[in-house]
């Protein structure tokens, strides 16, 4: 039933193609991104996880409301 409703879509088999290129196409940029980026940003970013320091949100802080 399925491979019936499938056949009948008009432009289907460019779906793969297209999906297997926007998945490339998002891994490069990825990739570009990672051997360009300033590696003391990527070390901390990579303690990010493990921070300790406190990141509550103070109402000092612009752009906060509280109701």
């Amino acid at each position: 039933m399925y491979k019936n409703v499938l056949q009948n879509i008009p432009g289907i088999e460019f779906y793969p193609i297209i999906a297997l290129i926007v998945f490339f196409a998002f891994w490069a940029g990825v990739m570009v991104w990672f051997f360009r980026a300033d590696k003391r940003q990527l070390d901390v970013i990579a303690r990010l996880p493990l921070d300790t320091t406190d990141t509550t949100i103070h109402e000092s802080q612009p752009g906060v409301h509280t109701s």
